[in-house]
């Protein structure tokens, strides 16, 4: 990562992070008196590739490689402007090369990838994005999504493997974080990470490892990146090998048609002045617990086949 220059991150993270999330993640942390900070969040789309009932841990990871970033949300219930403690907030991205754990044989190598629905032939079938949700397969295996939330049908899972999957906790504050890496893109997507509010759920046993079962899902929201950054960190290994041609932030529909321009993360670098140490994505969520959202549409009409995710 050498040739990532302090200089590139820090005009991304300030040049591109918009006035409003500065606005916002000043508000929530007490150093501005701003009311947009409780604005409700726009919704964002589920994608076809979440699954239930993942791992209760901090630090998703496993063995992926990528360039390290620690991801923190602050989530603020809108109709007060106070933290929301005690919700379970679940995250899910792509790897370095566009590979969902649960979908590693969908391959974007190849000609296939998350935003093919696992290759050239299009959607899956009974595949009907004029349809809201619920629909089945938007929740992985074993039963319909929490709170009935819909999405959109992807393809049934490949795989059971669990990297850069996991559920934490908001505390008091209604912080959570996650140690991850700097998500890849694959077909019709710009590098993103999903993330759920649930509340109302208890913790349990699935698969032999602790998670959070059922709840109440008020929020579904998408984490983006100010563009000059991943433009930096996509040149990079192991990211580089990934030779399809990236859809930036401009060709992104979720971004464009369901208000990416709210949830664009601010950055800082976890060691100042030491860009190989990684970096902290912070991103405030103001979301209503009592809320049952509608499946988040794109302005302009249904989502395109093959570029969903």
């Amino acid at each position: 990562m050498n040739e990532l220059s302090r200089r590139l991150f820090v005009r991304g993270a300030v040049g591109l992070a918009s006035t409003f999330q500065l606005q916002r993640a000043a508000r929530a942390l007490g150093f501005a008196s701003t009311p947009d900070v409780c604005t409700l969040e726009a919704e964002q789309e589920v994608g076809p590739y979440y699954v239930a009932n993942e791992m209760i841990r901090q630090d998703i990871r496993e063995s992926k490689a990528g360039f390290p970033l620690a991801l923190n949300l602050i989530v603020l219930d809108s109709r007060t402007c106070k933290p929301l403690p005690h919700a379970a907030i679940d995250v899910w991205h792509c790897d370095a090369l566009g590979l969902y754990a649960g979908y590693t044989k969908n391959n974007p190598l190849d000609g296939g990838g998350p935003g093919a629905f696992g290759g050239p032939g299009g959607p899956p079938p009974g595949f009907d994005p004029d349809q809201p949700g619920p629909h089945p397969g938007d929740h992985g295996p074993g039963g319909p999504p929490p709170s009935g939330m819909g999405g959109m049908q992807g393809p049934p899972p490949t795989d059971k493997l669990t990297f850069l999957r996991g559920i934490q906790f908001t505390d008091a504050q209604g912080r959570v974080s996650f140690q991850t890496v700097f998500p890849g893109y694959y077909q019709g997507r710009t590098n993103h990470i999903h993330f759920k509010v649930r509340l109302g759920g208890h913790t349990g046993l699935a698969d032999g490892h602790r998670t959070y079962l059922v709840g109440h899902t008020s929020h579904i929201g998408q984490v983006f990146f100010p563009e000059e950054v991943s433009v930096g960190l996509m040149k990079q290994e192991p990211y580089a090998s990934h030779k399809i041609h990236r859809t930036t932030i401009a060709e992104d529909g979720v971004y464009n048609g369901q208000h990416g321009e709210t949830s664009v993360s601010t950055l800082k670098f976890l060691e100042p002045g030491n860009p190989q140490s990684g970096m902290e994505a912070h991103l405030v969520v103001a979301a209503d617990p009592t809320a049952t959202p509608a499946p988040a549409q794109r302005e302009g009409g249904p989502p395109p086949p093959g570029s969903m995710g």
